[in-house]
């Protein structure tokens, strides 16, 4: 930083940066600073720190009040603090440092991107310092600027010393030669390290290879966009440090990471050749427009062997890049100038760096309305948005948000998080990225209008798609973990509309005849068969997300509510179920011969009562074997296959399954237990009450009751709707089923003591 301009512009202030002119830096082209906390599944805290730090002269930067009210908040034993800095305010690092020390957790310090100046003190304050192979510290002492007299000149020199004697204490206890850290904190020099060069002289103590760096992804690629972003409208001086920190920042599993608009958006800054001809390959294996096109667009496209080398698809200009891309984008809208606003929205589109060809054909298409011409013109290049990709992308950040709520754990939930920004972004960014991917310019917008207009009935963005996905894997994920029961004992069907669908017995086939002298066969008779009724109905419940839910960052407000509905759709079929027990005062639903399921005229009511034992179990086996076919003609001999009952008799059921012999006996006496293993299942129900109890033959031989889905859809689904009265968006959670008993011969029921 230059004397002449500290002297004008700092009165007592003591700063520790690294060399900017702020001769021609607007307040308004200041970088902003990011200060953000998390906390992961293993309870460790991540702070970062990136910017300046202090208030600068416009209060755009990390200030020692911000951090400390930061760690304030901070209960975790592990606190993990990134840094990317080129330095600013002494007095807030030296309070950051203390701040950090006097933590009760274990402070661990790595930098992302460069450590300048009173930031690289900050870094001294972690009981572990590591930093990326491709990072940069550096040390110099403090700098200010003083008015007044000889006197006041020299007065000033004495604080500096004292700030450089007191930094000193800091760097000494981490340095391998102390007395090194003195000399370079009073010559008057810039004293820069590559990570090695900081871990041989003490000032960190590991370098990350490039296969630790991967959870470091999101936060190197967050900081890619910030800078891209920032740099579009920003004057010259301040432009050249941004791009300094693209390319201190950009790794390739970092590029990897981001959507092909941004990382185009990147490779244009990229000056470093081996990072950039890396870049580059990762573009040409992306598939989609693969590397950046020559500025003519040959006759027949030919995709760029992966194995080419990068010395051979890297060394593209980056303005013939650009050209390539803006020789495309005039293409798009080459055919239309003749309509109001073509012109003007094709220059917005060439001015953004970010803009892809598919969003300012999307932005074109939105601009013309229904019924437009082609998009390109004759002999245009015709670029086409990767389906596959975008679903891809979607899919991830699917799995980002669902990582973020909670609701992934272990394995699933590494590799969700694994090198996926969408794991660590706010909803808000979320809804702007996705109005990006439509074409939308967002730079002008508050949150609440991204907000609206992410949500909005006429929206063309994939946002609300992406919700919908994501409310659907949470609804699956809880109606899932619900222990049903009802799938143990019911057959399932289909059903292709809401009307009344019959289940027929089919009676049987007369006994075989012997053949007659004659050698003819006599002709067989089909009984009459019997049948009854189920019927489908829609049950369901809306929920709904406002805008305020994306600003707020509120994932609770509707991860909740989905998970409860989830759960609430698996428990109505229960019920359901379980009420049809109930009916007739006990004795069940009424069949199509107009007595109810359980009735003397069936044949399933046990002749005794009583708490389930062999003897009864035994009995009610034998009135099961002789129920009847639906013409009479010939015994079903079904076989109980379970036992449904109230809680308080599954213990005995399963007791009298499983043991050897009969304990019913005298005890001189030693029997077999004859209806040992009769059950394949003991189902014992809170939604049964009383004393009754029930054998039931396999559903899949002589089913008693069916759940049947609407066109065989057997999860709960998700409608969504625009709510005009909340500007949001709601979802209409809905099951279509229907449940019924289509047979009485399969079950026998105990009425108990």
């Amino acid at each position: 930083m230059k004397r002449s301009t500290l002297s004008i512009c700092i009165l007592g202030a003591i700063f520790a940066l690294d060399n900017i002119d702020l001769d021609t830096v607007a307040p308004e082209a200041r970088g902003k600073s990011v200060l953000a906390l998390s906390t992961n599944d293993a309870g460790e805290a991540e702070l970062l720190i990136y910017g300046p730090i202090g208030d600068y002269f416009w209060g755009d930067g990390v200030t020692a009040a911000s951090v400390v009210e930061k760690l304030a908040a901070i209960n975790a034993s592990t606190i993990n603090v990134r840094v990317n800095s080129d330095g600013g305010v002494v007095t807030d690092g030296l309070a950051i440092y203390n701040a950090l020390t006097q933590h009760r957790a274990t402070v661990n310090v790595t930098v992302d991107g460069i450590a300048a100046s009173i930031a690289s003190l900050i870094v001294m304050a972690g009981a572990t310092r590591r930093m990326h192979a491709n990072t940069m510290m550096m040390l110099h002492g403090p700098q200010s600027g003083a008015w007044g007299f000889a006197g006041d000149l020299r007065d000033r020199a004495d604080v500096l010393d004292t700030y450089a004697a007191s930094m000193q204490t800091n760097y000494a206890a981490r340095a391998a030669d102390p007395a090194s850290i003195s000399a370079m904190l009073n010559d008057r020099k810039d004293h820069w390290f590559t990570a090695a060069e900081a871990v041989a002289a003490g000032l960190a103590d590991q370098v990350i290879a490039a296969e630790q760096a991967a959870t470091s992804d999101a936060v190197a690629a967050a900081a890619l966009l910030s800078y891209v972003q920032a740099i579009t409208s920003t004057p010259a001086p301040l432009a050249q440090t941004l791009r300094h920190r693209i390319q201190t920042t950009t790794t390739p599993s970092a590029f990897a990471s981001l959507r092909e608009g941004h990382q185009r958006a990147i490779y244009a800054h990229l000056e470093e050749s081996t990072m950039k001809q890396k870049c580059h390959l990762i573009l040409a294996q992306a598939g989609n427009n693969g590397a950046p096109a020559p500025a003519t667009p040959p006759a027949q496209a030919t995709a760029a062997p992966v194995s080419q080398s990068p010395a051979t698809t890297g060394t593209e200009d980056v303005i013939a890049s650009l050209q390539s891309r803006n020789t495309a984008l005039r293409g798009v809208f080459a055919g239309f100038h003749d309509i109001p606003g073509i012109r003007e929205l094709e220059a917005d589109c060439l001015a953004d760096p970010r803009m892809t060809i598919e969003q300012a054909q999307a932005r074109l298409l939105g601009r013309m309305g229904n019924g437009a011409s082609p998009l390109a013109a004759a002999g245009s290049p015709r670029v086409e948005a990767g389906r596959d990709e975008r679903d891809a992308v979607m899919a991830r950040t699917v799995q980002g948000i669902l990582a973020r709520a909670g609701h992934l754990s272990g394995r699933e939930a590494d590799e969700a998080r694994q090198g996926n920004p969408a794991a660590r972004s706010s909803l808000i960014s979320l809804a702007e990225d996705s109005l990006i991917r439509a074409g939308i310019n967002t730079r002008s917008m508050t949150r609440d209008q991204i907000a609206a207009q992410v949500l909005a009935a006429q929206t063309t963005s994939d946002f609300p798609i992406l919700l919908e996905n994501t409310l659907h894997k949470m609804l699956l994920a809880a109606y899932r973990t619900q222990p049903f029961t009802w799938r143990r004992f019911c057959a399932t069907g289909t059903l292709s509309d809401y009307r009344p669908h019959n289940r027929y017995h089919m009676g049987s086939f007369s006994d075989l005849k012997p053949v007659n002298e004659a050698g003819e066969y006599e002709n067989g008779v089909l009984s009459d068969g019997a049948k009854e009724t189920i019927q489908g109905k829609r049950r369901g419940r809306i929920l709904q997300i406002t805008p305020e839910v994306l600003v707020n960052d509120d994932l609770g407000a509707f991860t909740t509510p989905t998970q409860a509905l989830g759960q609430a759709a698996g428990r109505t079929i229960e019920k359901d179920v379980y009420a049809l027990f109930a009916l007739n005062s006990g004795n069940g639903p009424t069949m199509s011969d107009g007595n109810p399921l359980f009735h003397a005229s069936h044949g399933n009511i046990a002749g005794t009562g009583g708490a389930p034992t062999i003897s009864l179990i035994d009995a009610g086996r034998q009135q099961m074997a002789q129920q009847m076919d639906v013409g009479g003609n010939d015994y079903l001999d079904i076989v109980p296959d379970l036992f449904l009952g109230p809680l308080s008799l599954g213990s005995t059921a399963r007791e009298i399954n499983a043991q050897e012999y009969n304990d019913e006996s005298q005890k001189h006496q030693r029997k077999p237990n004859v209806v040992r293993g009769i059950f394949s299942d003991v189902i014992d129900s809170v939604r049964l009450s009383g004393t009754a109890w029930y054998m039931l033959a396999a559903p899949g031989i002589e089913p008693v009751f069916e759940v049947a889905f609407l066109d065989g859809v057997q999860e709960p689904t998700l409608e969504q709707e625009k709510n005009f009265r909340t500007d949001g968006l709601s979802w209409k959670v809905v099951h279509r089923y229907g449940v019924a008993a289509i047979g009485f011969r399969g079950i026998n029921k105990n009425p108990g003591a």
